[in-house]
């Protein structure tokens, strides 16, 4: 009986290690999805059409990272100071897609960009990548890539 019991206390404290030590599961659904493209659509336009820091500020998480073109990387507070460096009309985005892993979405596509950069100028299409976080406060940006088309690649029809 003693035995019984010793096993039965050894296998509940072993659950309960096991539950604890776990990751927490996150559902996504498709709505995940269509709020990821709304917030990836929003970020873009407030950042290079309005100039305003403020969606970038709200949604980036504080240990940001940005890898711009040319391979400068960039924390939270020198891509909300960037957002002044832009002179654009519009923005638009296409090829975008959206994948998950527990609670961390990937959401990829091409960037054209009717406006200049200051210093750079004008950049061609861009494909970006841009890495979120879902906690308990919703979706947050963790990281973000562009890279420059190569003018091969879009004459191949490939960016």
């Amino acid at each position: 009986m003693h035995r019984f019991i010793a096993t039965l206390l050894a296998a509940t404290l072993l659950g309960l290690t096991a539950c604890a030590a776990s990751p927490v599961v996150v559902m996504l659904t498709d709505e995940d999805a269509q709020t990821l493209l709304t917030l990836n659509e929003r970020l873009a336009r407030s950042m290079i059409v309005d100039r305003d820091p403020g969606v970038v500020t709200a949604l980036a998480a504080e240990n940001l990272r940005v890898l711009a073109p040319g391979g400068l990387i960039e924390g939270k507070q020198a891509a909300i100071a960037g957002v002044d460096n832009w002179d654009a009309a519009d923005v638009s985005l296409s090829g975008t897609e959206v994948v998950f892993h527990r609670n961390v979405a990937i959401v990829s596509g091409r960037l054209d960009i009717d406006g200049t950069m200051r210093p750079v100028g004008r950049w061609g299409p861009l494909k970006y990548l841009s890495t979120w976080v879902k906690d308990e406060d919703g979706w947050r940006l963790l990281s973000r890539s562009l890279t420059p088309c190569l003018d091969k690649l879009i004459e191949a029809g490939r960016c």
